[in-house]
């Protein structure tokens, strides 16, 4: 039996929000209610994770990234260089795994998530610059996962993390390197 591919897709109204649930209604709600305005509008650009399977296509991830920029004095001094004040930047706005996908050792989804905004963050660096991505994570339990993904406390904020575009494309480059599929 074929393994199921996944791909990323720009949020459209095409997709079936629905059936999405990360098990926090919250995220849930601003999926369905509010993730295509915000495309629309220009606030965010928001990416499905749509799993291929043999019932059909389904959604089973998304994030949503915007521009944004960040005070030089709300990060450490290794990341404020550049001149520019506010540091221009992206935040990653939303991120959510369907609950039924988590803890998949084998496909990885929450890594292909943060992976799927890495890929874009760098997209959008190369041709409109940018030199950090930034994240509020919703609580302290969090934290350990963002940081698992390189995230860096910024000392400001204890929920608030950051990431260098650089050490972005260090990881990017380090995992394809080691063969992983990132993106089928």
């Amino acid at each position: 039996m074929p393994q199921p591919h996944h791909r990323f897709e720009p949020a459209g109204p095409h997709h079936d929000l629905t059936t999405f649930d990360c098990g926090d209604e919250r995220y849930d709600r601003w999926l369905r209610a509010s993730a295509l305005s915000a495309v629309r509008s220009g606030t965010a650009a928001v990416t499905v994770l749509v799993r291929d399977a043999p019932s059909g296509a389904r959604v089973v991830g998304y994030f949503a990234l915007a521009p944004t920029g960040v005070v030089r004095g709300a990060v450490p001094g290794s990341a404020r260089s550049g001149g520019l004040d506010p540091i221009p930047g992206y935040l990653l706005a939303k991120l959510a795994l369907d609950h039924t996908y988590r803890g998949d050792q084998v496909n990885l989804w929450g890594t292909q998530l943060v992976l799927g905004a890495f890929r874009q963050v760098l997209a959008a660096s190369a041709t409109g610059g940018g030199r950090l991505l930034v994240v509020d994570a919703d609580n302290e339990g969090l934290v350990p996962w963002y940081r698992g993904h390189g995230f860096l406390p910024t000392g400001v904020d204890p929920l608030r993390l950051y990431l260098k575009i650089a050490t972005i494309r260090r990881y990017v480059d380090d995992y394809d390197s080691r063969g992983t599929a990132a993106s089928e």
